[in-house]
């Protein structure tokens, strides 16, 4: 009986789970999530990639879906990345044979997917969408992932790197914009954005920010709705937690535009790429 693992892989951590049999979950009893040193060698990163996938007791007969961050030949299995400040040790590296030797998997078995277009793969199957919508998928992190779908499976919309205001969308729409900001203004660093909202001192204007960031994020929608037809956005990572703040001004701006989208906030949250990434094997 074919069994489908559904692997997230992230700049800090790695996230693997079983999918329930309708494809459209993750119990969370088989939901497995470990750190892992981005900065590592080679060996230890692989690992403690297979460690942590081999919790579940794959098989041979376990199909293997992974969602990973670009750039990456997610055909071929091969990492290159290089100036992305993370899993340097793996550049050029066939990370099909390494998992597939170790975790005893043929090779066949085993697919890669953008992450960001995972994300939203995942999203798109448990909100019942028909194959013909036309969706986006934003998520906000300590970066920007962005990706597109109009048929069977998602594509990276490669968004981060877009022309942007005075830069790159990336700037003005991730946590960093919040770092950036709060190390001009007030002086000190800070990781994300919750302890800039829980700090009595910094959250009132924090707030006004996320004023600034709803604008960004209508405006990079608008931009995009005018490249291609979209019918619907979804949203997601850490950062959607504060979306009471910015998604009402998102919406409003929209519909003042003319715009008439249905912008929803992550329904699976992490375990999203995890079973977009794993169905790509139902729809190959």
């Amino acid at each position: 009986m074919k069994q489908y693992l559904g692997i997230d892989i992230g700049g800090s951590h790695i996230s693997a789970g079983l999918l329930t049999a309708d494809g459209k979950d993750i119990a969370d009893e088989n939901l497995v999530r470990k750190p892992v040193n981005s900065l590592a060698s080679r060996e230890e990163i692989l690992a403690a990639w297979a460690a942590c996938i081999q919790g579940l007791g794959p098989t041979k007969n376990t199909l293997l879906g992974i969602a990973m961050p670009a750039p990456f030949d997610y055909e071929q299995g091969i990492s290159l990345m290089v100036d992305q400040g993370k899993y340097l040790a793996l550049y050029e590296v066939n990370v099909t044979t390494e998992l597939s030797e170790r975790l005893r998997i043929p090779a066949e078995n085993i697919r890669f997917m953008n992450d960001a277009a995972a994300f939203l793969q995942g999203e798109a199957g448990v909100a019942g969408w028909d194959n013909g919508a036309h969706l986006m998928g934003l998520t906000f992190g300590t970066g920007l992932g962005g990706a597109f779908k109009s048929g069977d499976l998602a594509e990276d919309g490669a968004l981060w790197s877009t022309p942007f205001k005075e830069g790159i969308a990336e700037d003005y729409l991730s946590t960093s914009f919040f770092s950036k900001w709060a190390k001009e203004r007030f002086g000190h660093s800070v990781v994300g954005l919750k302890p800039l909202l829980e700090d009595a001192d910094t959250r009132a204007e924090t707030l006004e920010m996320l004023g600034v960031f709803g604008r960004n994020l209508a405006d990079l929608i608008e931009i995009q709705a005018k490249i291609r037809k979209i019918d619907a956005v979804v949203l997601g990572g850490n950062m959607v937690k504060a979306a009471d703040h910015f998604l009402p001004q998102v919406r409003q701006l929209l519909n003042a535009r003319g715009l008439q989208l249905d912008i929803r906030i992550s329904r699976l949250g992490e375990k999203a790429a995890m079973i977009g990434a794993a169905s790509i094997h139902r729809e190959i």
